[in-house]
């Protein structure tokens, strides 16, 4: 097939996106479409080469095979080497052992079914500090190699129009099981094959359209298809449903581009400038080296980079995507490297045996759950708050909007208890809670009961819009609250993450703790038709009144409640913060946040608490335990390996609960007439 500048230039409309965007350029929100777009072209430069050597007799299995081990696996592994050191003096044991995991999966061209199984999406947060989620792409691409070619070799015998047919067959199956996935099953729809094999197979169709040196050429149409690639990359974001019907966009633009965009066309112009064929040409390396580089500098950092140093580092790889392409890519091709390694079996060998001691190293570096040795024992202290989180929380901290418990659940209540008119509820903050508080008030033998559940705020009436717990918050606290009222208690204690399901927003602490969290925040259940926003004012002081007036409901019906005010979140995962700092070097392990900071965040929810005025109301403010208390206008997170108060980002570790739980015990024990109480407990 003949060369066209072009698709070197359409790649880097593909490449450049996708670099962007990784570095964490709001304005390429969509840029991730640029995956799409290889699909496509690969899709039609494959098929075209399958169908020039078939015509002319010549097509081999094995050669076919041989091409593209030349053009993947050389740089790839070279990038893989390059990796490992860095590994090895910056990542924590769990990334560790999930980077070793990842070389596995890429060795075995399953990298994409790893990620689906391990990641919580291609969007979320911890995403960004994997070096190879990148390759999920190219697995799926090499499952395209292997088996389309046979795919091919086993219709032609029925014809061309028979193969064209069933391409178009199977592409169409694809493109509605994406659709249906992108709703049902949204991470595996991302990932597997079989959503996005007819992206891939639109460019096999470009191909047989093309086939035989033929050329469309339509000025109209090629900028159309440019124009809506540059469309998707700037409005579309991680919301958009993708892969799905909203794929179509950039797909379609790449099938127009290659199809129309002819030597004399303005498009091909545009695209074979010497700059655009310049990248297309290196960016195969470009891709592969861009997340790796990313991800190990978020690794490295203890908050997240500045945009100054990702646009620094976005520029270094194409500088290393340059070096690669031109010493490794090209020899291996066509140079030296094809002296090397002279025949498809040595080729193959090479590559495979290159591939197994891969394997050997990825095996080792799973072992010792991510090579603990490596870390000095203040980091391995500091972790173990973040790997031990307090059994409770997997037994009381509910998930699935239950509405019908056995009440009450044994492992929730304290163990002098057979019941208690005493509950704690709320969300996970309040399950956080939950383990010192079971604890100290069975050592002072008072009855305590807890039922909690995941991203709900701790009443009824309220849906969410994280979309997994979105309508089981309302069920699950009708029945707590119906458990209530039957079964007669006296006092509850409410805790929540209350300005998150007001604000919405992750917190951000402003000194580069940036919490990794999609924005979550809840409204009324009879305003789910009117699709309110995040920023929305509106809901923001309906949420706020219902607040208050849940609270009062509980007060009216003459209950005593214990309210928790908000606990300070840190915003950077505390443990992994100290732990890195413990790796780097650093004596002294005492962290914290700005009070500001704290009273920004929360000062909505404060006003409306201490609006509310009734003789059993009791207030908890964690906030003077951890702010402005160890240092001056700081909220403490920690002060030393030992002393960790997160086991991540938000939610309190057994040591930070502990500042919180005495003085709701000492409301408690107000409420039931023991003591007078302590003066950080007010009414």
């Amino acid at each position: 097939m003949n060369y066209r500048r072009e698709i070197d230039g359409l790649r880097s409309v593909a490449v450049i996106p996708v670099v962007l965007f990784h570095a964490g350029f709001q304005l390429f929100s969509g840029g991730f479409i640029g995956v799409d777009i290889f699909f496509v072209i690969s899709g039609y430069l494959i098929t075209s080469i399958i169908i020039a050597e078939r015509d002319r007799g010549v097509f081999s299995l094995l050669k076919f095979y041989e091409r593209r081990a030349r053009r993947i696996l050389p740089v790839l592994f070279f990038v893989l080497l390059c990796c490992l050191p860095f590994a090895w003096v910056w990542m924590l044991p769990a990334q560790m052992a999930s980077f070793a995991r990842s070389i596995i999966a890429v060795c075995l061209f399953g990298s994409n079914f790893l990620f689906w199984h391990e990641s919580g999406g291609y969007f979320a947060a911890a995403s960004e500090e994997q070096p190879l989620l990148h390759t999920w792409s190219l697995a799926v691409e090499e499952q395209y190699y292997m088996l389309f070619p046979l795919f091919v070799m086993l219709m032609w015998r029925f014809g061309r129009h028979a193969l064209i047919g069933a391409i178009a067959a199977v592409a169409l199956a694809s493109l509605l099981l994406a659709q249906y996935g992108s709703v049902n099953f949204t991470t595996a729809n991302f990932y597997l094959p079989n959503t996005r094999a007819w992206e891939l197979l639109a460019g096999s169709l470009c191909a047989f359209l093309l086939a035989g040196g033929r050329q469309y050429s339509s000025n109209i149409l090629s900028l159309t298809g440019l124009a809506i690639i540059v469309f998707s990359i700037f409005a579309y974001d991680e919301a958009t449903p993708f892969p799905s019907l909203y794929a179509l966009v950039p797909v379609l633009g790449a099938v127009l581009v290659i199809l129309f965009a002819s030597a004399g066309t303005l498009t091909a112009q545009l695209l074979s400038t010497r700059p655009m064929v310049g990248v297309g040409l290196i960016s195969y390396s470009l891709y592969l080296w861009h997340q790796p580089v990313f991800a190990l500098a978020r690794i490295r950092g203890l908050t997240e980079p500045s945009m100054a140093l990702m646009s620094l580092l976005a520029l270094a790889c194409v500088g290393l995507a340059y070096l690669s392409w031109r010493f490794i890519e090209t020899p291996f091709r066509k140079g030296s490297g094809v002296q090397l390694l002279p025949t498809p079996a040595r080729m193959l060998g090479g590559g495979a045996i290159t591939a197994a001691l891969f394997i050997g190293i990825g095996l080792y570096g799973v072992s010792d759950n991510g090579l603990q040795f490596r870390l000095p024992p203040d980091a391995l202290t500091a972790l173990a708050e973040q790997e031990h989180h307090d059994p409770v929380m997997d037994t009381c901290l509910f998930d699935k909007g239950e509405a019908s418990l056995p009440h009450p659940v044994r492992d929730c209540l304290t163990q002098h208890s057979t019941a208690s008119r005493t509950i704690l509820i709320g969300d996970s903050h309040a399950a956080a809670l939950a383990g010192e508080a079971l604890r100290s008030f069975d050592s002072n033998n008072v009855d305590l009961y807890v039922m909690t559940h995941s991203a709900c705020v701790g009443f009824s009436g309220f849906y969410v819009s994280n979309p997994k717990y979105k309508l089981r918050c309302d069920p699950f606290f009708r029945g707590i609250e119906d458990y209530i009222q039957k079964s007669g208690m006296a006092t509850v204690i409410m805790a929540s993450r209350w300005s998150l399901y007001v604000d919405g927003a992750p917190f951000d602490n402003g000194e580069g703790g940036i919490e990794s969290l999609k924005p979550t925040y809840v409204d009324l259940l009879d305003r789910l038709d009117e699709h309110a926003t995040q920023g929305d004012p509106a809901r923001k002081a309906r949420v706020l009144k219902q607040y208050v007036a849940d609270i009062q409901k509980y007060l009216d019906a003459g209950r005593n409640v214990v309210l928790v005010y908000p606990i300070p979140e840190a915003g950077w995962n505390v443990p992994e913060r100290v732990a890195k700092s413990a790796m780097y070097g650093v004596k002294n392990l005492e962290f914290s946040t700005s009070y500001d900071r704290y009273r920004q965040r929360n000062g909505a929810v404060i006003a409306a608490f201490d609006a509310i005025s009734h003789p059993n109301l009791f207030r908890v403010r964690p906030a003077d335990f951890f702010c402005d208390s160890f240092l001056k206008d700081r909220c403490i997170n920690s002060l030393s390996a030992e002393r960790v108060f997160y086991f991540d980002d938000d939610h309190l570790s057994d040591s930070g609960a502990d500042l919180v739980v005495p003085a709701i015990l000492a409301a408690v024990e107000v409420i039931n007439g023991r003591t007078a109480g302590p003066a950080l407990v007010t009414r």
